[in-house]
């Protein structure tokens, strides 16, 4: 691995942090690069890009969420923090507590880090402006309560002007029955969550939503002028709808117990080998694992084993 290679690995793995801490991140460890003036010894000494990364976001999450990490002494599921100072809040819940998933994001930046249970750390959000909760029936559902406008992180009155942030550990081989994840403007990305579902719905409108190693049964995907792309495993039937966006389906499962239709008006299908571009129609014979995709003047490519 080059320099190059390793920077945009450790680069790809620290978007949940803002752009002034990436920089100032990635500043410090070029400096470091060029001090010791050998890059491979210099790599081995330091580990993994994921590891570097880890150590980075964990640097910047403790100066944001003060004493975030202490536990309530009373048995509660739910324990929150809040420093007016940052607009940081904290917020921690029983992985026995959570059964379906429910995320709604507007414009911030989110990122899905493995956790030893589910924890939801804000930046640039004040705590009438986020809804995060354990409802009744055991939905985690964590969603902007208040539209871009009405938040204050361009105000000049700021001494710091912050993008929302949100960091949302999953714990390792969590199982949910429900999946939904709704993107609007914003970006969201994750790696290493290894999580399962029984159905999911993961919508993106003019965003980019990046998923990596799910697990999933009967899935809803949908996508306007975004970007999704997802990694991992999609059983049953999954629909594909794509508007002006693109569409990517990494899987590692066999081509064998996959099988597609699909209706393309403008845009380009893409399975495997085969490409379909323009107005018209395929399909092939169901099997296990089904995608029924439409897509408009965008792309969809799905690819197996």
């Amino acid at each position: 691995m080059t320099r190059e290679e390793y920077f945009k690995e450790l680069k790809n793995n620290i978007q949940s942090l803002s752009l002034d801490e990436q920089n100032e991140a990635l500043q410090y460890y070029s400096d470091y690069f060029d001090d010791a003036g050998d890059d491979e010894k210099t790599m081995e000494e330091l580990g993994s890009p994921e590891e570097v990364a880890k150590e980075i976001r964990e640097k910047f999450s403790n100066a944001l969420v003060k004493q975030a990490k202490k536990e309530e002494e009373s048995n509660s599921s739910y324990n929150r923090e809040y420093s007016a100072e940052n607009d940081a809040l904290y917020f921690s819940f029983e992985t026995s507590a959570v059964k379906n998933i429910d995320f709604g994001f507007g414009a911030a930046e989110v990122a899905f880090i493995s956790g030893n249970k589910f924890e939801v750390e804000t930046r640039g959000l004040t705590a009438d402006s986020i809804k995060c909760e354990v409802t009744s029936n055991g939905t985690l559902a964590v969603k902007n309560t208040k539209k871009l406008e009405s938040l204050r992180f361009w105000a000049h009155e700021r001494k710091t002007r912050v993008v929302p942030r949100i960091l949302i550990s999953i714990p390792e081989n969590a199982d949910v029955e429900l999946l939904r994840i709704a993107l609007g403007a914003g970006k969201l990305i994750s790696k290493n969550i290894n999580l399962k579902y029984q159905k999911g719905i993961i919508e993106v409108g003019a965003g980019s939503l990046v998923l990596k190693d799910l697990d999933g049964f009967n899935t809803d995907l949908r996508c306007g002028m975004g970007n999704l792309e997802i990694e991992g495993k999609m059983h049953g039937k999954t629909n594909v709808d794509c508007g002006m966006g693109a569409v990517k389906l990494n899987l590692s499962q066999t081509t064998q117990g996959c099988s597609y239709d699909a209706q393309v008006g403008l845009g380009s299908f893409r399975f495997n080998d085969f490409k379909k571009s323009g107005i018209g129609n395929c399909t092939m014979e169901k099997r296990e694992s089904h995608f029924s995709v439409n897509v408009g003047m965008g792309d969809v490519s799905i690819f197996t084993k």
